[in-house]
């Protein structure tokens, strides 16, 4: 599959460029993919319908301030270098909360012929694990799966079972741009949070001096997105570097690192 465009600039290559190193070092695609994306369906992808419920059971859960990722494992054939774990839905579902839990920290299903496994950074899952035990098995085929996770989304979503606290800080990073002085530009960046949602602050600075801050309110993001911001370059901009900062607080009051980046401002 693809690598998202998350991968491609600042702070946000160093984690994809990690991610994909861990994941190419154990062969496991699910720890890959689930790094910016909430659902993973396996190797091979089910119907589209399928994948269209499971989407809509996951964006239900973060629409009511709920987090969750989802893994679907049909075949040994989705564990990459690690078959040993397929039909062990548990050992397999705290296997990838590991490799995941420098980009996503919170509740995470995986579901496979042999049952339901929940992990959640290593906190408990008693109270999850006792709802899961009320579903169905779910199923064989790979439409199958992908459909039994999507209701028991809902099913965990309804018993009040995704509770889960939030404790990653979100990430974000300023795309390099251009402008010249007197008109508009447009001032990129991109931002990520495991809970779906982030308010960003933009400053562009000529050396330590704030010329311009863009207070972005909180609002849904994604992290395969580039996100923007006009600014109506100054025909008085003060000489020197000027530079677009980006910091991002989440729905929990988690602060991102400040990342610059230099921007080209033509002065002609």
């Amino acid at each position: 599959m693809a690598r998202p465009l998350l991968v491609t600039f600042a702070a946000l290559v160093l984690a994809a460029l990690l991610a994909a190193s861990t994941a190419r070092a154990d062969g496991d695609p699910a720890s890959d993919y689930l790094v910016a994306q909430n659902v993973f369906v396996g190797v091979v992808l089910p119907h589209r319908d399928a994948v269209a419920v499971l989407d809509a059971a996951v964006a239900g859960a973060y629409a009511r301030g709920y987090r969750i990722r989802v893994a679907v494992v049909a075949t040994p054939t989705d564990l990459g270098s690690i078959p040993s774990l397929f039909g062990r839905p548990v050992e397999y579902a705290k296997f990838l909360g590991a490799e995941l839990r420098g980009y996503y920290i919170g509740p995470l299903l995986v579901v496979m012929p042999a049952g339901f496994g929940i992990y959640d950074g290593g906190r408990s899952v008693a109270a999850e694990a006792a709802v899961l035990a009320r579903r169905p098995r779910p199923g064989t085929t790979r439409d199958d799966l992908t459909r039994a996770a999507a209701a028991a989304v809902d099913y965990m979503r309804n018993a009040n079972a995704l509770v889960s606290k939030d404790v990653l800080a979100p990430s974000a990073a300023p795309v390099t741009s251009s402008g010249t002085v007197g008109h508009p530009m447009t001032l990129r960046y991109l931002v990520s949070d495991d809970s779906g949602r982030s308010a960003v602050l933009l400053q562009v600075l000529v050396g330590a001096a704030t010329v311009k801050a863009i207070a972005v309110p909180l609002a849904q993001v994604n992290g395969q997105k580039t996100y923007s911001a006009t600014w109506n370059v100054p025909a008085t901009l003060p000489a020197g570097v000027t530079r677009l900062c980006i910091t991002a607080r989440d729905p929990s009051g988690h602060k991102s690192r400040r990342y610059c980046t230099v921007i080209d401002i033509a002065r002609s």
